[in-house]
């Protein structure tokens, strides 16, 4: 392992937190007498502990939706630059040469330039400008048959479908929600562990231990909502695997003499070049 992953980090800063102010309690806070305040104090933590754990379980379950969400659309992402790329085969020499240009530098230009600056909180501007020429050349097309009309209307949904994708992960690295629910849940927590604090004066051994326990479920589900909230950056980054398929598969198909010389227009166009 070259480093220790972020939600055991989270689980045992919580756990050292927790101790350290269990400890403090411990020494400084006048025991209560709990055969007095027991009941009062059982029913007040499984209310407060009931509610933690259902707002936790939503909002984990929630990022991880949104998270899966987010890892489709990248992949969907991909496979609309793939489509584009196959369905421009049919097309006459020309477009299809600049379209499949563009997929490929598009792919690239995701891989080595996108995806680390989205780590940072930014998108890259190459890759607007060569999405903004694919949409371009897909758009100011001009069929010339029936059977360019409908390569041209399959273009233009995958087309559609790659820039609704493109937004959608770029709309999720900029999100606010987790900043927001954030103070909330520490607040909770703090409050869950509050009231642990106030139990058992005996046995303060066995009594940090337990807390140290909550503490730990509590750190790794805060955790766990920051690491699915943040999909770009962190241990649990979405990867763009669909892209780098894509760029692996495409420069294979661009470059490939088979795919060249089974088409017509390039043979005629090959020929015509050698006998000039």
């Amino acid at each position: 392992m070259d480093q220790i992953p972020s939600i055991f980090l989270f689980s045992a800063g919580a756990a050292i937190i927790a101790v350290v102010g269990f400890s403090v309690v411990h020494r400084l806070v006048k025991p209560i007498d709990l055969e007095e305040h027991k009941g009062f104090l059982d029913a007040m933590l499984s209310i407060v502990g009931t509610l933690v754990s259902i707002l936790l379980g939503l909002l984990v379950a929630a990022a991880l939706t949104g998270y899966q969400s987010v890892e489709q659309s990248v992949d969907s992402e991909a496979a609309s630059v793939s489509e584009i790329y196959r369905l421009s085969l049919g097309l006459p020499q020309e477009s299809k040469r600049k379209i499949q240009d563009l997929c490929v530098r598009y792919c690239n230009q995701v891989l080595t330039d996108e995806w680390p600056a989205m780590a940072q909180g930014h998108q890259s501007h190459k890759v607007l400008v060569t999405a903004a020429l694919l949409i371009g050349e897909i758009a100011t097309l001009h069929p010339q048959n029936n059977g360019e009309s409908n390569i041209h209307a399959a273009l233009i949904t995958a087309m559609q479908q790659m820039g609704d994708c493109r937004r959608q992960r770029l709309l999720a690295m900029h999100s606010a929600w987790t900043r927001h629910l954030m103070p909330v849940l520490l607040m909770c927590s703090a409050i869950v562990l509050a009231f642990a604090y106030l139990y058992v004066r005996r046995g303060a051994v066995l009594h940090g231990v337990l807390i140290c326990l909550v503490a730990m479920a509590l750190g790794g589900n805060l955790g766990l909502v920051f690491l699915l909230t943040n999909p770009f950056n962190g241990d649990w980054k979405i990867q763009p695997r669909g892209f780098e398929l894509n760029n692996e598969i495409l420069k294979m198909l661009h470059d490939s003499p088979e795919l060249k010389n089974s088409f017509p227009n390039e043979r005629i166009t090959t020929t015509t070049k050698n006998t000039k």
